[in-house]
Parts: C-alpha cells; structure tokens; sequence
C-alpha cells in the first residue's frame, strides 16, 4: 500500500505546499519584500496577512455527476475515503446533494426544504399525470408524489423540519439519504464532516444527477458546478452514454467549463471479462467515443460536442479499488466483498491487493484529477502569489542596483573636474529629451495598433452575435409551433446563448488579448533597442545592457501575470469581474429574458413576433467597444512602467546628482568619504538580497 498513489496523499501533499507557501511569504515579510499587513501606502503588492488568508479560504471543488446505478458512492468510497462509508445512492427522485468536507469529528448536517419549497412539491403532487406538458414536467410531478408519499413517516412532526438544518451522528447519515431514511423526503443537502486531515478546505460534490425534478435542488448543484475546479463524470461502461448520460452533459457539464470535465467509464471489467466479447480499455474507450459521437449528432448541440472532443475517457473499477483498499479480514467478513474479490481475482488472474489496485486503474482517474487541479489552482493559488513574491525581491534587488549605480555616479562626478562635470550634465539633458520623445512615440504607437484591434474585434464579436441570433431565429420558427409551449424549445435557445458566451465570444477576446500583448511585446522591445542604443552613446559608462534586461523582464512579466482583460470596480470593492460575467452584462441575460417576452393570453403569432424582436434586439444593441476600450487601458500602465525606469528613476536623479554637487562645490572631500561609506554598505546589501533571491527561487522549483 506505501508505493500506492491515492488522492489523500495528493491532497495532504496539497495542505503541504500551502503550508510551504505560508512559510515562503513569511520569511518574505522577514526580508522586508512584502508588508505583514495589507496598507494602503501598498495596494499594488499582496501582503502576508492577504496570502494568508487567500490560502485558508481557499476550497478545492470536486463535482462528481453520474446517473443512477453507475457506482458513483462505491468511487466515492475508494476515491477519497477508501472505505466503505457511504451507502448505497438512493432513486433519482428522492436524492440529495451531498457534499463531503473536513470536521473535528465525524457528523452530518442536513438541510430540510422550506416551508414554501415543500407547498410547491405538495402541489405538483396534486396534478394528475396527464397534465404534463413534456418530460421534464412529468418527473416534477413523478418527484413530488414521491416526496410527498415518503413524508408519511415523518407524520404531523413533519413541519417542525422545513427550513431548518439539523445535525446529527455520521451513523444516521443513511435515514437522510438512504431510500427508505426518515428524512428522504424533505433533505435537501447533506453536509458530510469528516476528521481526515487532507479534507481541510476541500468539498466533494455528490451531486443528485440529471435533470433534478426538484428546482431548488437543481440550482445548488449549479451553484456547487459553477465554481468547481475538476468535474468527473461517471458512466457505467455496461450502457455508456445512453441517453440519460446525454441529459446530464446537457443539462450540468456545460455549465462546467472547458478543461474541468473528466469522464470515468466505471464497471469496465464487465466488457472486458465479458466472455462471448471481450473489449480491451482503449476498445471500450472508442465505444464510448463513438456513442458521444452519435449523441451529438442526434441533439445538434455545438456545445456539447466542443466539450467532449477534449474530454478525457478513463475506464476504471471502482469496485476494485475499494476491494484494494480495505483490510483482507474485513473482505473475508463480507459475503459481497468475498464474492466480488474472488470474481475480480478469477477474471483477471491476481491474487494481491496491489494487484487489484493496479487492474483498477484508480491512479489514472486520480492523477488525471490531480492534474486538472494543478492546472485550476497552480497559477492562482500558487504561482501568482510566488511570482508576486520574487517581483517585490526584485524590485528591491533593482532599487539597491539603481542606488549603487547613483553612488558610484556621484563619486565618480566627486572626482571629476569641473569642465567634466558639465559635459556630463549637457549629455544627461540631451539623452533625457531624445528618450522622452521615444516615449511619446511607443504610447502613440501602442494607441493607434491597440484601436485597430479593438475596432477588428468588435466588429468580429458583433458578426458572431448576429450569426448566433439568425440560428435563435431558425430554431423558433422551425421547433416552435401553436400547439407548443415556449419550455420546449427554450433549453436549445438557451444552449445557443451559453455557447455564444462560453465558447465564441470568450475565444474572441482570448485571441484579441494574445494579439494586444504581442503588438505591446514588440513595440517595447523596438524601443529598449533604441533606448539602449541612446544610452550607449550618452552614457557609455552605464551599464545599459543589464538595466535594460531588468526593466524588459518586469514588464513582460506583468503583463503574463496580469491578463489585459480585467475587470475591477473601486480598489475599496475589491471585485473582480470575468470576461464571461461582462458579455453576460453587454447582452443582459437576453435568454432569461425571452420567457418574459412570452404572453399567456397573446395568440401565438403575437408571441412569435415578440420573441422574434427581443432576438433582433439582441443583435442590434450589442456593443462590446466600451468594455474593450476598459480592457486596454492596462497597456497604458506599460507606458507608465517604461517612463519610470528611464526617466524617473534613472535620468532624473542623476540629473538632480549634478545639481546637488554644484550647490556642494567646496564640500567635495568630506562628500566623496561619504559617498564611500555608503557604496560599502550598499554593497554588503546587494550580496545579502542576491543570497535571498537565490533562496527563495529554490523553493520556487519545489513550489511550481
């Protein structure tokens, strides 16, 4: 079991590096790199109190989705608690979401619908069947009368739950999510707290699946799969992607994100054991593969296929990985876990756990995981606050630079002639005026190449919204009939709108992002040529070479660490705002909207000519420059970079240099013992900050 990769070692090796980074962040505020405190003397450099924070409100989400019977509780079990904790899922109905989480010790907290959520189920249990007006209104009304009949044991107690929370020992949990529990019928969500230390700051999402009956319930697992770093989807490889597995693609994965869906094809030893036809991992793989295809094809959902073109398939065994995890006794004291290890030991000629666990192929779902998570989490809560970490040492390192050059300028003018000394002055004014012009150049420059992008893309997003309206329009006048309701079209009209915000105008502003950072890339590195060109010539004793390199790599890398779409209301606020959350503010929720455009007493060509306007609307209102002329603004703070480094810190003060001694000219000796004084304790500092450095670049690599 040692040499064995499991996801809670992942996770403790998590809590490590966090603690690793604390400590890092720590001896920075030592160094005197970053404030202990956030001030606001400080805003534009994260504090330790801000890391430390960051790091302890930090949460690791992991959404597990998957229909009925595909062994998501027996993955649970193997995946994170490697024991057999949660029973057995209950029917499709009745289930709730379950979120596991760390607590001092082992107990549940359940949440019970409210008074108002319960009216509502006791309504829809009221209506006949044939009421329905399509499926998804038929297993509102399938759910509700079970709720309702399953409510029973709970009797006249019954109201005294609703709205409420209660807490209650882990060996309960299965009365609130067991199929026959005396709380099924109105648990909303049950909070699993657990004791295991690489749960801290972790939630697993057992979400209820597909297509929830129940709209508050629906809503917290959009909730949970909106902020989730990873989403594993589990088919079960007997009847892989049949058309209930389309319906949770449909209804949650897309809402998911690209690059946070895995898919687990769960139970592949049954077509691989399977004696009559037998499938190999990578045959079941292309099965699945080619059963996604069909599905996509029949629902015509570009959304759907974009997502799972790239979604990795992992056949895997759950079963046997918790078989591989629990004590030999206890499988021999089980007459199901007897059974199924020696059918699994028979079928594929093992006979040690480690070999169960290997024919499992948990460690390539688990590393799969872990390498999303790094992919999620590394950059923001890792890379981002080391980067900003070495930036501050490095922007000490180069003051301490900029301070030596000044002191060994001042000597060196101490010790000049007088005739010198004014040569020197006229070569600062003239090189300080030619470099002031570039200047001014690069912001023109950068202005007039940033508009053309600007006026390119918005003209590429406004194509994409009409072409994305025109096939809204196509929908409804093809799928919406007199004798329809709207609901039966609006789930294609809305996927239709998630993938013009999700997918193509999110691409676009991507591309737009990566051509504004590479027309700034260039124009800056045209002009520290110049530039070193100019110094070279006005100050050949400068080091222009190695100034220039240092003022090159800060801005380029702020400007990776910074994307140029940002969006920030007030400092104070301390809001940030997505790409994705601004276009959903430019095109007004327009989905949303379109059930309000819906008349019930309008006839159905009053309707559909309401509707068709709210689309057109959509098209002719859209304009994205605003938000665009928003996002550049950041170039202008590359300007302000450039004209710091050479103009305010380099040619200025030894501008000022000059000045100084003119007004000093018969204290020339006790000033040059004073400047030397002062290059030797400078110096002494510069040793001490590269031995930092090199410190803190070390941990970095353990780090990143």
């Amino acid at each position: 079991m040692s040499d064995r990769t499991n996801f809670s070692q992942y996770l403790n090796n998590l809590q490590e590096k966090k603690q690793a980074l604390l400590q890092v962040a720590k001896r920075a505020a030592e160094y005197g790199w970053i404030p202990k405190e956030r001030t606001t003397s400080a805003k534009d450099t994260l504090s330790l109190a801000e890391i430390r924070e960051k790091l302890e409100k930090d949460t690791l989400t992991i959404g597990v989705i998957g229909q009925m019977k595909c062994g998501k509780s027996t993955f649970l079990n193997a995946f994170i608690f490697e024991n057999d904790v949660l029973p057995a899922a209950t029917t499709p109905m009745t289930a709730a979401l379950s979120v596991i989480t760390y607590g001092e010790k082992e107990r549940i907290v359940a949440e019970f619908y409210t008074a108002d959520e319960w009216a509502e189920q006791k309504m829809q249990a009221a209506r006949p069947l044939e009421e329905a007006v399509d499926s998804l209104d038929e297993s509102k009304i399938k759910a509700a009368k079970e709720l309702v009949e399953k409510s029973s044991r709970l009797g006249a107690s019954l109201q005294n739950y609703l709205g409420k929370t209660q807490e209650d020992s882990f060996d309960q949990l299965i009365e609130y999510v067991g199929a026959d529990g005396k709380f099924i019928s109105i648990t909303k969500s049950v909070t699993i707290y657990y004791p295991k230390e690489y749960l801290k700051g972790v939630e697993i999402v057992d979400t209820p699946g597909f297509n929830d009956p129940i709209v508050s319930r629906e809503e917290r697992t959009k909730e949970f799969l909106k902020k989730a770093d990873v989403v594993l989807m589990m088919l079960y490889a007997g009847r892989p992607f049949d058309a209930t597995d389309r319906d949770i693609i449909f209804k949650n994965v897309r809402q998911c994100g690209i690059g946070k869906v895995l898919i687990g094809i769960n139970k592949y030893d049954i077509p691989y054991c399977c004696e009559s036809n037998p499938e190999d991992e990578q045959q079941i793989r292309d099965y699945v593969k080619a059963e996604i295809r069909k599905a996509c094809k029949a629902c015509q959902d570009n959304t759907l296929t974009e997502i799972l073109s790239t979604v990795e398939l992992i056949p895997v065994s759950a079963e046997m990985a918790l078989l591989a995890a629990i004590p030999t006794s206890r499988i021999s004291e089980n007459e199901a876990f007897d059974f199924a290890w020696k059918r699994h030991c028979s079928n594929f000629g093992i006979s040690t756990a480690q070999e169960m666990h290997q024919w499992s192929h948990i460690d390539d779902l688990t590393n799969a995981v872990k390498e999303l998570i790094d992919k999620e989490k590394g950059q923001i809560l890792f890379a981002k606050p080391l980067n900003a970490i070495l930036a501050a040492g490095n922007k000490i390192k180069a003051e301490n630079e900029n301070e030596l050059h000044l002191i060994n300028n001042k000597i060196e003018l101490l010790q000049m002639p007088d005739s010198e000394v004014e040569e020197r002055e006229d070569k600062l004014a003239r090189v300080h005026k030619k470099l002031q012009k570039k200047i001014n150049s690069l912001g023109e420059g950068l202005n007039e190449n940033i508009r053309n992008l600007i006026r390119i893309g918005k003209q590429d997003m406004e194509d994409e919204v009409d072409r994305s309206c025109k096939r809204m329009k196509e929908i409804i006048h093809r799928d919406w009939s007199r004798f329809k309701s709207f609901d039966s079209i609006r789930p294609r009209i809305d996927n239709e709108f998630q993938f013009l915000i999700t997918r193509t105008l999110k691409r676009k502003t991507e591309e737009l992002t990566e051509q504004g950072k590479r027309v700034i890339k260039k124009s800056i590195n045209t002009f520290f040529q110049d530039a070193e060109s100019l110094l070279m010539q006005y100050l050949p004793d400068f080091d222009s070479k190695d100034f220039i390199e240092s003022i090159q790599n800060k801005i380029h890398l702020d400007m990776d660490d910074n994307d140029l779409f940002s969006f920030k209301e007030d400092d104070d606020n301390d809001t940030n705002y997505g790409w994705g959350d601004v276009i959903w503010e430019v095109l007004n929720g327009a989905s949303w909207g379109l059930l309000g455009v819906i008349g019930n007493i309008l006839s159905y060509d009053e309707n559909l000519a309401k509707v068709e306007d709210f689309i057109n609307s959509i098209s002719r209102d859209f304009d994205p420059s605003p938000y665009l002329d928003h996002a550049f603004m950041r170039k202008d703070a590359v300007i302000d970079s450039v004209k710091e480094a050479f103009i305010t810190d380099l040619i200025e003060p030894l501008q000022e240099q000059i000045e100084d001694i003119h007004t000093k000219r018969n204290q020339k000796e006790s000033e040059l013992k004073n400047a030397q004084r002062e290059r030797d304790a400078l110096e002494t500092q510069k040793g001490l900050i590269r031995t930092q450095i090199d410190e803190m670049n070390q941990i970095k690599t353990t780090l990143v």
